[in-house]
């Protein structure tokens, strides 16, 4: 998403850690699929993680001004899809314990 080459050091390895939690976070959700109506906590947290990270692009948004496509596309992603998979999970949770 961001050319890094060229760049110091330190910002390449601060980019690499992120997108390590970012993988982290992604596996983290991947394992809640198989029975995620017992997930509920963890699902909610992760989630939690994202609109989080979604609040501060979105102050960069604010801020700096409009980002690329791509930068754009997490925004969306972590504000409005993630939530509304929180809500889908809560729904089939309510449905598996009826």
């Amino acid at each position: 998403m961001l050319d890094v080459t060229g760049t110091l050091t330190d910002a390449d390895s601060h980019y690499r850690y992120l997108s390590g939690l970012l993988l982290g976070i992604g596996l983290a959700f991947t394992t809640t699929v198989p029975r995620i109506e017992t997930h509920t906590s963890r699902f909610r947290v992760l989630a939690a993680i994202v609109v989080i990270g979604g609040l501060g692009r979105f102050v960069s948004l604010i801020v700096r001004g409009m980002p690329g496509k791509a930068m754009f596309f997490g925004l969306v992603m972590e504000l409005l899809v993630t939530p509304a998979l929180v809500v889908w999970q809560a729904r089939i949770t309510a449905q598996a314990r009826r």
